[in-house]
């Protein structure tokens, strides 16, 4: 029997065309490219990094694909996981927000490294990550994984990954659905990834679910099949992971459908923390700058308002008022804001071991509380509505109320934002030269014929 889901969207990837993306589209998928690589080069000395790159330095093929950063290659699944957990582990890319969190932008390294494995073009490589962030995105609008079991957002990527590596490696449709149908059927994620004390694994989650969407194009290219029901089977995914039946959300360009491409709804990020705390940050610098605080001990105390997945995602563990690791402190409400009111801004150098011990830093975060407020539910999820109330030691008080980030579509980044995040996150890696090479041909990505040169222009030296 066939899977109506899986027809669906092998359908759907095979029809994707660049031709017939619209012109504004092309340009965010660019500006995108650009934000993500900037991410992963800013975490190019990250732990988990450095031991998966070290582990795909040990592995070669025939058809490689360059290690971000560097100038080696491995297999382009396992660069897609190298470079997808660069791009990860900073907690700086862009997020898609419906029902459910994304980051579709992970889609990224698994399309380049399959395209520059095969020999592919900047067009080609638009294509497929317009397709594939379209499609995560879609699933996110459709339901919430919290609903169906405890599972990761990974399972959105083990959609998503499958589709865009097909399409970009030119697969024909039934073949694409062969991938679709091996990828969801192994690449399903435990949620344990982002709870409690906060692992390495949480970057590497949702890349995991991108190598085995890399691998699963390369296994379907050579002839492998998968379940047929894959989605809606017995034991499928409707009956592990979403618990029921769900209808995918309408795609853009899907025959009769009149809606934009959900990549123009992406959110960039100012600063490398979760999500959902981008507004909170923003609050906690105005409230710093509007009471003249000069560090944590002029503070008395922080009460913050937020909404249902604000409150799960970043202050629902008592680990975020204790954070040990990188990961848990930049999914911590409490520590990310105290930061911005002790320093004025929130930078990756912020979550340093020394930073997190720093007990004057963690005494603010003692006197920081997180309530669920209705006006901040009813504001989601197309606001990210924080509230922060900030009294100072000698009584004063100040109130933030911030619906939208900069870099929300609401609040765009501008393309010369873009450039100064991707220059602040290289500098002391790239020189300013290589740093204006590489955003010249990221930015002419539709023109480019050679995806390993364009690599090459990303090596540190």
């Amino acid at each position: 029997m066939s899977d109506p889901v899986v027809e669906r969207l092998a359908r759907y990837a095979a029809g994707v065309r660049f031709e017939d993306i619209p012109a504004e589209v092309v340009h965010q998928a660019k500006r995108l490219v650009i934000d993500s690589i900037g991410c992963g080069l800013g975490a190019s000395d990250a732990d988990p990094v450095r031991a998966a790159r070290d582990l795909a330095l040990g592995v070669s093929g025939a058809a490689p694909a360059t290690l971000l950063g560097t100038s080696a290659a491995t297999t382009p699944d396992m660069a897609a996981f190298v470079n997808g957990t660069m791009v990860r582990y900073l907690d700086f890319n862009d997020s898609y927000n419906g029902l459910d969190i994304a980051h579709p932008s992970d889609n990224i390294a698994s399309v380049l490294a399959a395209a520059e494995a095969h020999g592919k073009s900047g067009r080609d490589l638009i294509a497929a990550f317009v397709l594939a962030y379209e499609v995560q995105a879609a699933w996110a609008d459709s339901f919430h994984l919290a609903s169906g079991g405890p599972w990761d957002q990974a399972a959105y990527a083990a959609v998503s990954a499958p589709l865009g590596a097909g399409k970009v490696i030119g697969l024909a449709k039934e073949q694409i659905a062969e991938a679709l149908r091996i990828a969801v059927v192994s690449s399903m994620t435990l949620g344990e990834a982002r709870r409690g004390a906060i692992s390495h694994w949480k970057a590497a989650a949702v890349p995991n679910a991108g190598r085995n969407g890399v691998f699963a194009a390369m296994l379907a290219e050579r002839g492998m099949t998968g379940p047929p029901e894959v989605f809606t089977g017995s034991h499928g995914f409707f009956a592990g992971v979403t618990g029921a039946p769900v209808e995918l959300a309408p795609l853009a360009m899907e025959d009769g459908v009149d809606r934009s491409f959900r990549m123009v709804e992406s959110r960039f990020k100012l600063f490398p923390a979760g999500f959902v705390s981008q507004t909170a940050i923003e609050g906690a610098i105005e409230a710093r700058t509007a009471l003249d605080i000069g560090g944590a001990d002029d503070i008395a105390h922080v009460h913050i308002r937020t909404f249902e997945s604000g409150k799960r995602i970043m202050a629902g563990d008592p680990t975020r008022w204790h954070p040990e690791t990188r990961e848990t402190a930049d999914h911590s409400i409490p520590y990310v804001v105290a930061c911005a009111l002790h320093f004025g801004a929130l930078e990756p150098a912020h979550f340093d071991d020394h930073v997190l011990r720093d007990p004057v830093l963690l005494g603010l975060v003692q006197r920081i509380d997180v309530v669920q407020d209705p006006e901040c539910d009813a504001a989601w999820p197309e606001a990210i509505l924080n509230i922060l109330t900030v009294r100072t030691a000698d009584g004063r008080e100040h109130t933030a109320s911030v619906p939208y980030y900069t870099g929300h579509f609401r609040k765009p980044m501008s393309d010369a934002d873009v450039e100064a995040k991707f220059r602040r996150l290289t500098t002391g890696l790239l020189d300013e030269p290589r740093q204006r090479t590489a955003l010249d041909r990221l930015w002419r990505l539709d023109e480019e014929t050679d995806l390993a040169g364009l690599m090459a222009t990303l090596a540190i030296p």
